[in-house]
């Protein structure tokens, strides 16, 4: 697999997650209260609207808020790369122009560490084992 960015976009209007891996993408975009989710791939287009997506999505983009609140971030949109190790998901966004976080996606939890911030959230869902799901989606498409 190729190198895998995550974007998450948590602006007040519109909530998005993009997953990016060589030449495809991955989108589900959340406006007001309609959502589009598609895997894009050279020429292709195959729709994905999965309910357990859609819940990730929106608890991926309230985590990113929060944390972007508490690190007193200015920005909307978080990029970096995202790596599966184990059953663990690994995300580690820029939040500032110089500096990095790292979330750590396993369970029900998602653990996020900047400098000497330190803080574990807890989740409904295993958003882990869904963005996993999704990526092998991503490759097959």
């Amino acid at each position: 697999m190729s190198k895998v960015l995550l974007s998450i976009t948590a602006s007040p209007g519109v909530r998005s997650i993009t997953i990016t891996s060589g030449d495809r993408v991955l989108v589900l975009h959340m406006y007001a209260r309609s959502t589009y989710g598609a895997v894009v791939a050279r020429g292709r287009e195959c729709l994905v609207g999965g309910e357990d997506l859609r819940r990730a999505a929106w608890l991926l983009t309230r985590l990113m808020d929060r944390v972007g609140e508490l690190l007193k971030s200015r920005y909307y949109t978080y990029t970096g790369p995202l790596e599966v190790v184990g059953d663990r998901v690994v995300y580690r966004p820029y939040v500032s122009p110089t500096s990095t976080a790292e979330v750590v996606l396993s369970g029900k939890t998602a653990r996020v560490a900047s400098g000497d911030f330190r803080r574990r959230f807890s989740t409904s869902l295993d958003v882990g084992a869904v963005l996993r799901r999704y990526l092998e989606l991503l490759e097959k498409c």
